[in-house]
Order: C-alpha cells, then structure tokens, then sequence
C-alpha cells in the first residue's frame, strides 16, 4: 500500500507540474500576443507622426519658397547666408598690407589706472583674509 500511495503522489505531482507548465505556457503566449499589438500600435503611431512630420516640413517649404518669389517680385533679394568664416569676430588687431599685425599699445595713465584697480582688489582681498 505504501508503493501503491507513493505511486499516486508521483502521479499527482506529475500531473500538477504538466498542469502548472501548460498554465505558464498559456500566460506567456497571451503575453506575447498583447506585446505585439502593443508594438504594432506604437509603429502604426510612430509612422503616423513621420507622415505628419513630412507633410509639416513640405507645407513650411512651400511657404518658404512663396515668401522668396514674392520678395523677388517687390526687388527685394534675399540676402546670402553668412559663412562660418564671416560669423567669426577676432579681437586681434587686423594684419596690415604687409602682413605684419599692428601692435596694440596702451597709455601710460591707462597703464596706472589698471594697476591701482589691481591693487585695490588685492587690498580688499587681504583685508576680506584678516
């Protein structure tokens, strides 16, 4: 009798875990069906806002080009864009026809003006220390 008790909780083990097995199977076939509607949904959208985006960006050209014509037609020419060269401001002084940069030179007094501005800040900073 005890063979025969041990054979039918094998059994029953058997059967519980086919049980639980095709349950798992079960859910995570539902859950592969529900992530591909979910990822077909999220394509269909994307590929829907790309369109929209496309026909937003030919519309804008359109307008565009209808600003250009009638700009045209009143004389007025547009103006170029500027290049990245002539965007870029130097503060060197400009070479001169020799190719030799002009030195900038400053006065005396302005000399004497930075320096008791200087000194004045180093004098605030070590009185700020003490």
């Amino acid at each position: 009798m005890a063979k025969k008790a041990r054979t039918n909780t094998l059994a029953n083990a058997q059967s519980a875990a086919t049980t639980m097995t095709a349950a798992a199977e079960a859910r995570l076939d539902n859950f592969a069906d529900d992530l591909g509607t979910l990822l077909g949904h999220a394509q269909n959208k994307a590929d829907n806002w790309l369109g929209q985006r496309k026909a937003i960006a030919e519309q804008l050209v359109g307008v565009r080009d209808t600003a250009v014509r009638l700009l045209a037609q009143l004389g007025i020419a547009t103006a170029p864009k500027p290049t990245r060269a002539a965007k870029k401001t130097s503060a060197r002084p400009a070479a001169t026809a020799t190719g030799v940069k002009k030195k900038r030179t400053m006065s005396a007094d302005a000399r004497a003006k930075i320096a008791a501005a200087q000194r004045a800040r180093w004098a605030k900073q070590k009185r700020a220390k003490d």
